[in-house]
């Protein structure tokens, strides 16, 4: 029997789909399309992804491929699978992967009726440029979820080729394990965009805000690698220092500063969890009344 060789056809031409088209090719696969809605997408496809059919036609790329990946976004995977089936772009013994964490395989399922081989990966990590995606994806964990064994092997060896580490991920934890991703990286973002206000208030603006806070944001994520959540742990809450607690609390206890008051109360609630290993239990107590008190 022949071995099989794949030809990938990338449907979505956004961070993603570019990055993952442009390291494979770089690897020595065969990247034979990449369809997306917006021809100025496809131009910067060109710089990444050289030699290969560009269209705005989701069906002649697909028709290119045995190994069709779609990157679009998650609203538009079903109608997109959805349209290769219905004009046969994808056939028996092809293999369509989506890349979306949240979503599950059934928005696969009229491939998976044509014969197609379905699974699901997804990179946990962020994607602000192509630049930054093409080196960050190699390294990365990526969730991968299949229903059958045969598509299981093949999506951990795509990720492989990608340079990352293939992690199994039930369909029905998909939810759930992006729920933590978008805590870790989207709401971190916000979090600190909240910390960025709160500094403006006190006469750095704009990029002097964030400027200031970087070390601090950077110590810490420096400090999780090396330590882990637990240990990583300092600050008012880790020391007990309830005076200080209610300090911040009562500043925060002003209408225009509500949304950080919420935020600054549940988070803290978190990081009493952690805390609860070197602070008193009366201490901890003390501080949780505090906290259901403000909240």
């Amino acid at each position: 029997m022949a071995r099989r060789v794949d030809r990938f056809a990338i449907i979505g031409g956004g961070r993603v789909g570019t990055a993952v088209g442009n390291i494979l090719q770089r690897k020595g696969e065969q990247v034979v399309a990449v369809a997306s809605r917006s021809s100025d997408s496809l131009r910067t496809v060109e710089r990444y992804i050289k030699g290969v059919l560009l269209t705005t036609d989701v069906v002649k790329a697909g028709k290119k491929g045995n190994a069709i990946i779609i990157t679009t976004p998650d609203d538009l995977i079903a109608d997109t699978c959805l349209s290769l089936a219905s004009a046969r772009a994808v056939k028996k013994g092809d293999y369509l992967v989506h890349m979306s964490g949240a979503l599950g395989l059934d928005v696969l399922e009229p491939a998976e009726e044509m014969g197609a081989r379905t699974a699901s990966i997804h990179p946990l990590q962020t994607f602000a440029d192509v630049r930054g995606a093409v080196r960050n994806i190699p390294g990365s964990v990526f969730a991968v979820t299949t229903r059958e064994k045969g598509p299981q092997a093949w999506a951990g060896g795509l990720v492989r080729k990608l340079g990352g580490d293939p992690v199994l991920l039930a369909e029905e934890d998909k939810t759930l394990y992006h729920i933590g991703a978008v805590v870790a990286s989207n709401l971190l973002v916000a979090l600190e965009h909240a910390a960025e206000l709160i500094y403006q208030e006190i006469g750095l603006h704009e990029e002097k805000a964030l400027k200031a806070l970087m070390p601090l944001i950077e110590g810490t994520v420096r400090n999780l690698r090396r330590l882990g959540t637990e240990k990583a742990l300092t600050g008012p809450v880790a020391r007990g220092d309830i005076g200080v607690l209610r300090r911040h609390l009562e500043c925060l206890e002003h209408e225009e500063r509500e949304q950080l008051l919420k935020v600054y109360t549940s988070l803290s609630m978190f990081a009493l969890d952690l805390a609860e290993a070197e602070v008193s239990k009366a201490r901890c107590e003390e501080i949780e009344e505090l906290l259901l008190h403000f909240s």
